[in-house]
């Protein structure tokens, strides 16, 4: 028998791949009794993971195929978003230098652009580059990133059975299901640093800026006018170009879309629309952090450890480090401030991962993070650090970690989430307050910059969020909270298990749908044939015709139907049906 043949379809930026190279995973270790193909199409940034997973998938089942990878044509969604005007666009949005109206438009129609931040050409190319693969891949299905709009409007274009898997939230793709306008009432505008619900007061500003936003996608989006425009005249007008908006707003598109995330772990919703299905966090598997940095296994588990890592596209400027420094050594001084009645932070320490934005240092003379934080670093009770070798989560699940600090990226928190860690959330861009907002929401931690406007953190604000989750009145219901949730994460085998057995059931899916369709087809022209058959005795016997049957032919029938014994009845598909005296 045929292999089951999956296609993956992804970006390669690790935000958006990462639950592609998960399920992949799962589906060649999760399902032994199936004979799965898996084929990932991507651009050669993630090569090197992919390989890596399939590796990782054939030392737990030596039986599990390779995963076939497929390096896609053109420029990649990072490599497109980092050219120079969109760079000094985002650059230009980190001041808030005019009336609030005027930013939000600019920033709107900054993440119109970094959504598709390709131009008509690149696009095109893409599309092609895809159609090349499917052409040679001929997958029974096909699960697509959501963000990846060459291969969505490729997809649809070429009528391409596919499922959409996304790091996405259920909120991201049901508020249009949202009952009473709440949408634009209750849920904060994308990218405002409003609370949930949003306050009395601000309501009315909310409604504005959703209506601005579906108003510029809508109707003032040159950049995606272009790209709609060229990609029609390449196709001869066939394709219809399609965004991660087309999907959010139209559900009737008929799409199914496998999340990141449950029901348990997302805002209140009125409504769960059926084309959405929540799998959990959709986690790569990873090395043990013994294997991957035995020297950081060693240090971690000396003592509770803060791990604060902001992700791999944030980068802090002096001052900012600066900033953190300052929470760090408040949440230390207040720590040790306790001791006397819950030694249980007797040792704490924290893993600082730094990407720096401009030149400076962090230790030594003339040091102002070093002037901060010197004594504890010189004590190895503060290690910064550039890079971490080991998975995020690989460090999140040591028994010694007590605090997660990251920017609200959905993989960060569900990572923080999976591994039974409370969380303190400083989200700077977009989506990510979104994250802040569900882990006050959910009780598992603190949104740490809410009074920041935009910045990465203010010190003393962040100082008082860590206080508060480590040693406040609520610490200990915040790590309770957290581990109910992780243990919630863990059913039916974990989001990357339910997410694979959704698309080999999608296999299924569309195999009986083609044979309900083709079992229809022999209906009717069985039915047809009944008929045909019924005329031809009604006038062999000379009996009166059946109108009602007449009427139920039709005249077409009626001209086809075979008057000499010699002849056979054509039904459908180069069956025939003998006639007998």
């Amino acid at each position: 028998m045929a292999p089951k043949r999956v296609l993956l379809l992804t970006n390669s930026e690790h935000g958006q791949a990462n639950v592609f190279l998960a399920t992949s995973y799962a589906l060649l270790t999760s399902f032994q009794h199936e004979d799965v193909e898996v084929h990932f199409a991507s651009f050669p940034a993630i090569e090197k993971a992919v390989a890596s997973t399939s590796d990782h998938a054939r030392r737990t089942n030596p039986s599990a195929r390779p995963i076939v990878f497929h390096p896609i044509d053109g420029i990649d969604m990072v490599s497109a978003w980092s050219r120079p005007e969109l760079t000094a666009e985002r650059e230009s949005l980190k001041t808030v230098d005019t009336v609030q109206l005027v930013y939000a438009i600019r920033r709107m129609k900054l993440l119109l652009k970094v959504t598709l931040p390709w131009n008509g050409p690149e696009f095109v190319q893409i599309m092609d580059s895809i159609g090349c693969i499917l052409a040679a891949t001929r997958p029974a299905v096909v699960a697509v990133d959501p963000a990846f709009s060459p291969a969505l409007t490729a997809l649809r274009h070429l009528r391409q059975n596919f499922i959409v898997l996304s790091p996405n939230s259920i909120k991201d793709f049901a508020m249009p299901m949202q009952p009473d306008g709440e949408p634009l009432w209750k849920y904060p505008c994308i990218g405002s640093p409003d609370t949930f619900p949003v306050p009395a007061s601000h309501i009315p500003a909310n409604i504005l800026l959703v209506l601005l936003a579906i108003i510029l996608a809508g109707f003032f989006d040159s950049h995606r006018r272009a790209i709609e425009t060229y990609v029609r005249t390449h196709t001869a007008g066939a394709a219809r170009l399609t965004t991660l908006n087309d999907l959010s707003l139209n559900p009737g598109l008929g799409i199914r879309f496998l999340v990141a995330n449950l029901p348990e772990m997302e805002f209140p919703l009125a409504v769960l629309p059926g084309y959405i299905l929540p799998c959990g966090p959709m986690l790569r598997p990873y090395a043990p952090l013994e294997e991957a940095d035995p020297t950081l296994a060693k240090w971690i588990a000396r003592g509770p450890t803060v791990y604060v890592n902001l992700g791999t596209h944030l980068f802090l400027d002096e001052n900012f480090a600066v900033e953190m420094a300052t929470a760090l050594r408040i949440m230390l001084e207040r720590v040790r401030g306790v001791l006397w009645r819950d030694d249980r932070l007797q040792e704490i320490q924290v893993l600082w991962k730094l990407m720096r934005r401009g030149e400076y240092e962090v230790e030594g003379p003339g040091s102002r993070v070093g002037e901060i934080l010197g004594e504890e670093m010189k004590s190895g009770r503060v290690k910064i650090v550039e890079w971490i070798d080991a998975e995020p989560l690989a460090v999140l699940e040591r028994d010694t970690v007590i605090c997660a600090v990251h920017h609200g990226g959905a993989n960060s928190f569900l990572e923080a989430v999976s591994a039974g860690i409370p969380q303190v959330v400083l989200p700077v861009w977009m989506d990510t307050y979104d994250f802040a907002r569900r882990a006050e929401i959910l009780g598992i931690g603190r949104w740490g910059n809410q009074q920041t406007q935009g910045a990465v953190c203010r010190g003393d604000e962040l100082g008082a969020a860590l206080v508060d989750v480590l040693i406040g009145g609520r610490s200990s219901l915040y790590t309770a909270r957290a581990k109910e949730l992780a243990k919630l994460c863990k059913r039916s085998g974990g989001g990357r298990v339910v997410a694979a057995r959704r698309i080999l059931a999608e296999i299924l899916d569309v195999f009986l749908g083609l044979v309900d369709r083709r079992l229809g087809l022999v209906g009717r022209d069985l039915e047809l044939a009944g008929r045909r058959l019924g005329l031809i005795a009604a006038r062999r016997l000379k009996v009166p015709f059946d109108n009602e049957l007449q009427l139920a032919i039709g005249p077409d029938d009626l001209g086809s139907v075979p008057h000499r014994q010699s002849d056979k009845l054509e039904i459908g598909h180069g069956n025939a049906v003998g006639v007998q005296p």
